[in-house]
């Protein structure tokens, strides 16, 4: 049974991958600057989520197969069930990997759970099915003949079942059975990793256009079933929609671009309420100092209120929408806009800092989609004394490891930088376990070592050939959520959201003062680009601090729980109902529902327009500048 199951694992290995050919030929148009050597590639690297699929697919026919019950195979109602068990899962496979082929242009990515929305919509599904049979007719052929050609492998294949199995009821058929398991669920999993492979995995060898050709389209599905999807709204026509939220963004400049270094420094957990704008105790001394030499954003939120949301909120302006983060979502597959992707048009570098494990959090694969150019995490700093036992390296020698690596890169660049301690358990190298800050507790004591550690970043920076010529971005990833406010107001609501966000550049002494409308996450993006003068345009949900003609909001969602505010009020919403007004000026705690149609009517309206664009963008896979115009 042993030898059959493996010629039945290389023939369906040998399906996927002819079906892989046939995906690609079929849908070349998209894929014009492939190579047959990149193919090749591609296909190879396609080889690990095929043995991932074959095996999550057919782990209970294996674990049948092998089973060291000799009686039981004896049976031959047992082997036509395990038969027809293995033809069955497979031939359903089939059909979707095929069936992909042609669902392929609609969404430029492998098809995701959310076709089985459109599926369980027994009216458009029926409605539809007749046109698409005739416009994709090779498809139901091509279903046939592959199916044909698999029973016909199948049944050869089956014909070289051992006369005296392996399986029997023996201690080394048991052993083999656990052993076989084992592997299969390795196998599943992708390796040995820190995490089972996902769909995003494929951006760690593969462009955003080329991931298709990496993943298989049951892979696809399986890893997207059960994620918190989003549904197509339709409240506006595309035409109404542009009025109200029109994500093309061009900034015309009459001056050059600005070929300046751009720096994003994320603070892990650092609220606006620790912080010397917070109006309560400060513990960050040295970033208020910063405060008073840059342009600091009094009124800026967080969208979201974990790091795997903020990240991709600062660093490509993804606004979180759902209770799953997007980079592991069924939408980590989309092709993304993002400042290093951006900054790459005019020639830049760009790297991403996090001390943490590589793999945490997948932040390592994240950055293969924005576009980063390399990513370094403590596998990289290689110097493991500096671990702090449970999350990574300590801020203040990887600050320092920062610094000056970031002298060795392409210049310009643009680099993100991820800090860690100022996370649970809040500990302390053993060098500060006496000192003033040692007295603190908490969060207090995370956040007043990371700032240190930040002025030590600042002070060797200020010593390289680059700083000058840097525009330093600093801002936290979230909030901290567990921070009891005396006076309650960071403990709800839009308090939870609310940090720090300051834009430092120690060359220009014209970007300094108080910005005090409305600023969020995604905001950062189309402002950095805007204050380096970038000539082209870009798809941003967010909106440039630079920019007068902007209608300001922000959007913050958890748990399905979502709020907005404009014009200095709140409108909250869960999923799609609305069912709350708050004057955020005179009830910052959002503690007093107020009737007001006129005011209600407009924020609905930006609220309706905003979730509308962003969850159809989402499905539709158009968070690109290019995938946007496209018809």
């Amino acid at each position: 049974m042993l030898k059959r199951l493996i010629r039945q694992c290389l023939l369906m290995l040998g399906i996927y991958q002819a079906s892989r050919l046939l995906f690609y030929a079929i849908n070349y148009p998209y894929f014009t600057s492939l190579t047959l050597k990149r193919y090749v590639e591609l296909a190879f690297y396609g080889l690990r989520f095929d043995v991932s699929t074959l095996f999550a697919l057919n782990l209970p026919y294996i674990v049948l197969c092998l089973l060291p019950i000799a009686w039981l195979h004896q049976q031959k109602m047992y082997s036509t069930t395990c038969r027809v068990l293995f033809l069955c899962v497979n031939l359903l496979a089939l059909l979707f990997e095929l069936s992909d082929i042609a669902y392929f242009p609609y969404v430029r990515k492998r098809m995701t759970a959310d076709v089985f929305d459109l599926i369980g919509n027994k009216a458009d599904f029926i409605d539809l099915l007749p046109s698409y049979i005739r416009t994709f007719w090779f498809v139901p052929l091509l279903v046939f003949v592959f199916a044909y050609l698999f029973f016909k492998a199948d049944r050869k294949v089956s014909k070289y079942q051992e006369v005296h199995p392996a399986n029997s009821s023996s201690v080394k058929g048991f052993l083999q059975w656990i052993l076989v398991v084992a592997l299969s669920i390795l196998c599943i999993r992708g390796g040995w990793q820190l995490k089972p492979i996902i769909n995003a995995n494929a951006r760690l060898v593969a462009s955003n256009e080329e991931s298709p050709l990496v993943v298989n389209t049951v892979f696809s599905l399986l890893h997207s079933v059960g994620q918190n999807e989003l549904k197509p709204l339709q409240y506006f026509s595309e035409k109404e929609l542009m009025a109200y939220h029109n994500p093309v963004r061009q900034y015309p400049h009459h001056l050059p671009f600005r070929k300046m270094n751009v720096v994003m420094i994320l603070l892990e957990s650092f609220g606006k309420g620790f912080t010397g704008i917070g109006g309560r105790t400060s513990y960050t001394p040295f970033l208020d100092s910063l405060m008073g030499k840059g342009f600091v954003f009094t009124q800026a939120f967080a969208n979201a209120h974990r790091s795997v949301d903020g990240i991709p909120a600062c660093v490509a302006g993804i606004p979180a929408c759902m209770n799953e983060p997007f980079m592991s979502s069924a939408y980590a597959g989309n092709a993304i806009e993002s400042l290093p992707s951006s900054l790459k048009k005019m020639g830049y570098s760009s790297s991403f800092y996090h001390g943490g494990t590589n793999g945490t959090m997948g932040f390592d694969i994240f950055t293969q989609s924005a576009g980063f150019d390399q990513y370094v995490g403590r596998t990289e700093y290689a110097h493991d004394e500096d671990y702090d036992g449970t999350w990574g390296i300590w801020d203040e020698p990887f600050l320092q490891f920062v610094a000056k690596s970031l002298g060795k890169e392409k210049k310009p660049f643009f680099s993100a930088v991820f800090t860690l301690s100022s996370h649970e358990p809040f500990h302390l190298p053993k060098a500060y376990e006496h000192q003033e800050m040692a007295k603190l507790k908490g969060i207090y004591r995370g956040i007043a070592y990371s700032d240190h550690a930040l002025q030590a970043f600042f002070e060797t920076a200020s010593k390289t050939d680059w700083y000058q010529n840097t525009l330093f971005v600093i801002t936290a990833d979230h909030n901290f959520l567990a921070y009891h406010d005396p006076l309650q107001y960071y403990n709800a609501g839009l308090g939870l959201y609310a940090i720090p966000v300051l834009f430092y550049a120690p060359g220009d002494t014209q970007l300094k003062g108080e910005y005090r409308q409305y600023f969020q996450q995604i905001d950062i993006m189309p402002s950095v680009l805007d204050y380096l003068h970038f000539p082209y345009p870009f798809f941003a949900y967010g909106q440039s601090a630079f920019d007068q003609r902007a209608n300001r909001f922000v959007y913050t969602q958890m748990d399905g729980h979502s709020q907005l505010l404009w014009n200095h009020y709140v409108v909250t919403a869960d999923d799609t109902l609305v069912n709350g007004l708050f004057d955020f000026t005179n009830d910052s705690l959002l503690q007093h529902h107020i009737h007001n149609d006129s005011i209600e009517s407009k924020l609905v309206l930006v609220w309706k327009a905003f979730t509308q664009r962003v969850n159809n963008t989402f499905v539709d896979n158009k968070q690109t500048l290019n995938h946007f115009l496209m018809k």
